[in-house]
């Protein structure tokens, strides 16, 4: 069912085999006290034939022998990758490239914005997983058989919802926008968290009020024509801070913050409305 990994002769040898692949399914189990603190206690892979368990606690320095998680070539899927990415820069100090997010796949393609894995293999799959372990303490060992069993079947599935997602978001010329979004949400996650922007109210707020409905109907209406999830395009609080950035700085420099897709899709409607 899986084979496990706790030494780094082990990992040195997978990582090569690792880098011969198209894409891998990831996951990880994290200990994480504060916002600032946490530490990956065991990286799950799938490469399609097989699923490894790679005990990062045994293996506290992993050194060069992971270029599999940073290679350009291989495509790391995962579901809900933030914390997955954070984690494992815990262990390696390096930020992931070349990411699938399957939860945010999901929401490109007119689905929910934030369903669970479980609920993803539930509905695309008709697999109902145990999830009995998710609070375990991932830090202590020995790790039982049902800890490692749960740690699998997290990744078993990753790859079929990769390539039916793949295929879909291709057929519907959506897959830059989901790598535009990943590369963002990357940026977000790592950057200087006192250089991000803030928007002030430059009107009176039953003029906002009047403009965000008018925004709000907008977003609706495209999100709805081009088969995405309302909130993945542009959540109300995102809606607000980008109405302000665009009256105080005009639409072009405002569009700066915002991804290239999402620009493409209500420039013209926007200025309309603004006009």
């Amino acid at each position: 069912m899986y084979t496990f990994i706790d030494s780094l002769a082990d990992l040195d040898f997978l990582n090569q085999e690792l880098l011969k692949k198209s894409y891998i399914g990831v996951d990880t189990e994290f200990r994480r006290t504060n916002k600032n603190n946490m530490r990956l206690a065991l990286l799950q892979v799938n490469d399609a034939e097989e699923i490894y368990l790679i005990d990062t606690i045994a293996i506290d320095n992993p050194l060069d022998k992971c270029n599999f998680l940073f290679s350009r070539s291989v495509t790391k899927i995962f579901h809900s990758c933030k914390e997955d990415l954070e984690a494992i820069y815990s262990w390696t100090n390096c930020k992931m490239t070349n990411i699938f997010d399957t939860q945010l796949a999901n929401a490109f393609l007119d689905c929910g914005y934030s369903i669970s894995y479980q609920d993803l293999v539930h509905q695309k799959l008709g697999i109902t997983l145990d999830k009995k372990e998710t609070r375990s303490n991932w830090i202590r060992r020995p790790l039982t058989d049902d800890q490692l069993k749960y740690a699998a079947l997290d990744v078993e599935y990753l790859i079929h919802l990769y390539e039916d997602q793949f295929g879909a978001l291709s057929k519907s010329n959506k897959l830059d926008w989901h790598d535009q979004e990943l590369k963002k949400l990357v940026q977000a996650t790592f950057e200087n968290q006192s250089n991000l922007i803030t928007s002030v109210r430059t009107i009176s707020r039953a003029e906002e009020n009047e403009i965000l409905n008018k925004f709000n109907k907008l977003v609706t209406k495209i999100s709805y024509r081009e088969g995405i999830n309302s909130t993945l395009f542009f959540s109300k609080k995102a809606q607000k801070d980008f109405l302000r950035l665009v009256l105080e700085r005009g639409f072009d420099n405002a569009s700066r913050e915002i991804t290239d897709w999402r620009r493409e899709l209500i420039r013209k409607d926007f200025i309309n409305l603004l006009a």
